[in-house]
């Protein structure tokens, strides 16, 4: 342990080599398959792809899983899926990734955005309610950290409004709701499979459904919307058509076979960061002014992100100085997200403000991503709480 002056006061840093807020776990399992599919007949898409599908659909518990370059082009393809178009809006947050809008974006939609609930700091079903209109067409929601939204209240507006639901699950594979998979709920999930979420392939992402006709159109849609099987395929056998505009979102089998383990390792990576989150919670229980993340009842969390707030008056210091404190230690927290509606595209193409979504813009001046992944050791963990202690202890 250094001592009690911060570094950013002239103190040794509480690491000596930089620690970002997420990365891979890569074991000796991923590189013998990864090896193994570079030595056999199919490097792209192939059977592994095929069995990659299959084990991600039977854990999350759906009948079909189409796996595509991230989690950018899943949400993507599920737009697209839908003939989402201009004149349809979709309903999503603002505290989110840019990608979580692209199922309007990418289509000529328009995405309309509704304000969070600061608990969970996922999407508020009043604000939701609030915001339907006659051209809304689908509900966007996004599972900030990796904390289920109000599942049942989403469902029922969707309902009601005859809506179709694109879950934004990229930060909540392997979270469990009332014992159920996150993802398996009506009608589309997108996960992302980038290095610093729950598993990884690399880049990558996923769109799982139990709607056979939505599953036949995301595989149409991955792979340029070809029929490689139209009428006259039997006689020539190279006959192969398109029958739209689609793309080429599909991955590889070293991809597939580095998740292939990954999803084995799931339930030690569940562990490992349940642990992390323990240990910070016990350190940060008695802090004031530092809020650590919720878990609602009938959650099993896999976080992707333990974020934080920091409140200015209580903690000490603002969230501004917090980071960067944080990265003279060597720490180097994150801030997730800049809400959309900050965002020059969303203000120049949608004529979004800042100051429309109080609550998200709340939670926003206020958070911070700590570090959170599997291959902390206890000892990087102990340094981080460390540090954040004795910033507080100088600034309070």
């Amino acid at each position: 342990m250094t001592g009690d002056l911060p570094a950013i006061d002239g103190g040794e840093p509480a690491l000596s080599e930089p620690i970002g807020y997420g990365g891979q776990s890569i074991g000796e399992e991923e590189k013998v398959a990864i090896c193994e599919a570079l030595e056999s007949d199919y490097v792209t898409r192939g059977p592994r792809v095929d069995e990659f599908e299959d084990r991600l659909a039977e854990f999350v518990g759906v009948d079909h899983a189409i796996a595509t370059t991230s989690g950018t082009t899943a949400l993507q393809l599920a737009g697209d899926a839908i003939d989402l178009g201009p004149g349809d809006e979709i309903i999503t947050t603002p505290l989110t990734f840019v990608a979580t809008a692209y199922p309007a974006c990418h289509t000529g939609a328009t995405p309309v955005l509704a304000d969070i609930d600061t608990e969970t700091r996922t999407i508020d079903p009043d604000a939701v309610r609030d915001a339907i209109t006659e051209d809304t067409r689908a509900l966007v929601p996004m599972h900030y950290g990796g904390h289920p939204c109000d599942v049942d209240e989403l469902l029922s507006i969707a309902d009601t409004h005859d809506l179709t639901v694109i879950w934004d699950a990229c930060h909540a594979f392997g979270t469990t709701l009332e014992g159920n998979q996150v993802g398996s709920e009506p009608d589309m999930a997108t996960f992302s499979f980038h290095p610093v979420k729950n598993i990884t392939t690399g880049e990558g992402g996923a769109v799982v459904t139990d709607d056979d006709e939505l599953a036949d159109r995301l595989r149409a849609l991955r792979s340029f919307d070809m029929n490689y099987e139209p009428e006259g395929h039997e006689e020539e056998p190279w006959y192969q058509v398109t029958e739209g505009v689609g793309y080429n979102y599909n991955i590889t089998d070293i991809q597939a076979a580095l998740g292939l383990e990954q999803i084995d390792k799931v339930e030690s990576f569940k562990r490992r960061r349940q642990e992390i989150m323990a240990q910070y919670d016990q350190a940060f229980e008695e802090v004031p002014g530092l809020r650590t993340p919720v878990v609602k009842d009938g959650v099993d969390p896999m976080f992707h992100l333990y974020a934080v707030e920091i409140v200015e008056d209580e903690f000490g210091c603002s969230r501004t100085k917090f980071v960067n404190a944080m990265h003279a230690e060597n720490i180097y927290v994150q801030v997730h997200y800049v809400p959309l509606h900050y965002h020059p595209f969303f203000q120049e193409e949608y004529g979004y403000e800042r100051g429309q979504f109080p609550e998200t813009e709340a939670v926003y001046d206020r958070i911070v991503s700590l570090p959170l992944y599997p291959a902390m050791s206890d000892d990087e963990v102990d340094s981080i709480i460390h540090a954040i202690h004795r910033l507080h202890n100088t600034r309070r």
